[in-house]
């Protein structure tokens, strides 16, 4: 093993342990409908959590997926995470999870069968947005970075909020998901070259992204404007991340703690 891996994957392991504590897992309280944002929307923008699960007028639980840890092998580890997740998700009542982030989705349909598990985007897109955001972004050009995990129906869901937004999509040439080369970091230890490549491909110089880690990973080469897709509903279309990543999800799990 390489060092850059070894030191990257040694603090994955870290940034995974201290997702399991209540440094960083904390709920809103019981509710059986609850808002699981995920690691990555949770380190970009903790007021965007908030303002999700008043839209929606749910409870909110932060943690992690775990999925880096499956992907690096540690499969032992994994399940342990994920049996902590849904011990959580049991002490709350949860009967429904919305999860923002898309691997989430897809570890906790695969590994929590009792519950129903949705996408925010679909969602979003079938409770309606604010009248107020139809067409509010019509001079904005941009190119759609779509996660890897994503669904057909979350793509699809998310150009029909960009289109009401009046946000006019140009696509990426070729495939219309591809990694934003986190999965490469992973297992590698070295993707920056990957990111780069693939945000040069972007025939826009913005791009938007619905997952926070693939808008990090587009914002690498330092000449495309990387922003969320909240950023856009929640926001004035800038990006809107003040403090690290590591430091907003503590800030996040603290402000639940102490109830609000």
């Amino acid at each position: 093993m390489n060092v850059r891996k070894f030191l990257l994957q040694s603090g994955i392991k870290i940034d995974k342990f201290l997702a399991s504590t209540k440094l960083f897992r904390s709920s809103g309280g019981k509710s059986n409908i609850v808002f699981f944002p995920g690691c990555s929307l949770s380190g970009y923008n903790p007021d965007y959590v908030f303002k999700v699960r008043d839209y929606l007028k749910c409870g909110i639980l932060t943690g992690c997926c775990a999925k880096p840890l499956k992907l690096m092998g540690e499969t032992k580890t994994f399940q342990s995470r994920i049996e902590g997740i849904k011990s959580e998700l049991d002490k709350i009542n949860a009967e429904t999870v919305i999860t923002a982030c898309q691997n989430c989705y897809k570890i906790l349909k695969e590994y929590d069968k009792k519950r129903n598990i949705l996408s925010l985007w679909p969602l979003m897109l079938e409770k309606g947005l604010p009248d107020e955001l139809r067409g509010k972004f019509n001079f904005l050009e941009a190119s759609v970075q779509d996660s890897c995990s994503s669904t057909p129906e979350i793509i699809t869901s998310i150009r029909e909020i960009l289109k009401y937004l009046g946000v006019n999509v140009r696509e990426f040439p070729g495939k219309q998901k591809k990694c934003c080369g986190g999965i490469q970091a992973i297992v590698t230890g070295n993707s920056d070259e990957y990111k780069r490549k693939r945000a040069e491909k972007s025939p826009c110089n913005v791009i938007i992204s619905y997952c926070a880690s693939c808008r990090s990973a587009m914002s690498i080469d330092g000449t495309h404007k990387s922003i969320h897709i909240l950023d856009l509903i929640f926001g004035d279309g800038e990006i809107s991340m003040t403090n690290s990543d590591i430091v907003n999800r503590f800030l996040l799990a603290r402000r639940l703690n102490k109830g609000e």
